[in-house]
């Protein structure tokens, strides 16, 4: 997603509508639970779902909830972000 101000619902919509043997969207972001556009944006992504007759959930992917953006040490951190993308494509 490109642009989240203002929110592109209609197209998101029709984007979602389009694939017809969607059942779930993820939304996979680098930045902790609390400080990436999850929590702003979840609500629209829901909202945009409910127009896709098939999707049954709409779920986040990414850091826990913390104070700090990176896990602290390099090694971590590139786990963290495996984790992430294994996740976020189903293979995790």
């Amino acid at each position: 997603m490109e642009l989240l101000y203002p929110f592109p619902l209609d197209a998101l919509a029709r984007l979602m509508q389009s694939y017809p043997a969607l059942r779930e969207v993820v939304w996979a972001q680098e930045e902790p639970q609390n400080m990436g556009a999850w929590r702003s944006l979840r609500h629209r992504l829901e909202e945009a779902a409910a127009h896709a007759p098939g999707v049954e959930s709409v779920s986040y992917v990414g850091r826990s909830w913390r104070a700090s953006p990176s896990e602290g040490y390099p090694t971590l951190h590139n786990r963290e972000q495996d984790r992430i993308v294994r996740v976020a494509l189903g293979a995790g």
